[in-house]
Parts: C-alpha cells; sequence; structure tokens
C-alpha cells in the first residue's frame, strides 16, 4: 500500500511494555467526519508518543498499513492497522519540521 501521511486527534491511547520487544502503543486516530485509523507504535516512535503526546492532540503521523500476515486463514478477519514510523505535531510550533521531531521532513511533492 505504501506510505501514508494522516493527520487527526489522539484518542484510546494505550501504552504497554514487552519484555522482548520493549514499548508499544495503541491508538485511533480520528480523522474530520466519521472516520478512524487504528494506530500501532513500536521502540523510538513509543518511547517518543510515550514523551510529548497525551490523549486528544492533533498530531500527524506518516506510516504504512500492516499487511495481512501471509499465514492467517482466509476465513479470519482482518482489520489492518496504520503502523506509524514517524510524528509530528498537528499544531505549528513555530520551529521548523526537523526541529519539531528530530526527524527531518522529506518532501513529498515529487518534485527536485
Amino acid at each position: 500500500m505504501g506510505e501514508r501521511f494522516i493527520v487527526g486527534r489522539i484518542a484510546g491511547l494505550q501504552f504497554f511494555s514487552v519484555p522482548q520487544f520493549g514499548t508499544r502503543a495503541c491508538f485511533r486516530l480520528e480523522c474530520p467526519g466519521p472516520d478512524f485509523v487504528p494506530c500501532c507504535v513500536a521502540g523510538d516512535v513509543a518511547r517518543e508518543l510515550v514523551a510529548s503526546y497525551f490523549e486528544g492532540n492533533l498530531i500527524a503521523v506518516n506510516g504504512d498499513y500492516e499487511p495481512r500476515p501471509s499465514t492467517a486463514s482466509p476465513m479470519t478477519p482482518w482489520s489492518p492497522r496504520f503502523c506509524v514510523h514517524v510524528l509530528r505535531s498537528g499544531k505549528p510550533s513555530g520551529l521548523p519540521p526537523e526541529r519539531q521531531t528530530g526527524v527531518p521532513m522529506t518532501d513529498r511533492s515529487g518534485s527536485p
């Protein structure tokens, strides 16, 4: 499906720690209208979420949809989750984008 960019409000935020894999989090990203996107984060991105974001915050995320496992039975219901790779504040802070998250913002327009 490829990398996507989504903006919305954090809802249903849950953090948990898995000893073998570290910090994890899941939440719904509530977009304008009745839509929401189930999201998951792990590792450094989850630690950034724990430290900097709260329920109800407006955020922008980059990531992609988790594919259906190849071992899953065709009869198993599958609801894909959005795996977040980059978090950004959804409201302007006055700082350049790369200073807001520590990750350079790439040009998605396709122009050089």
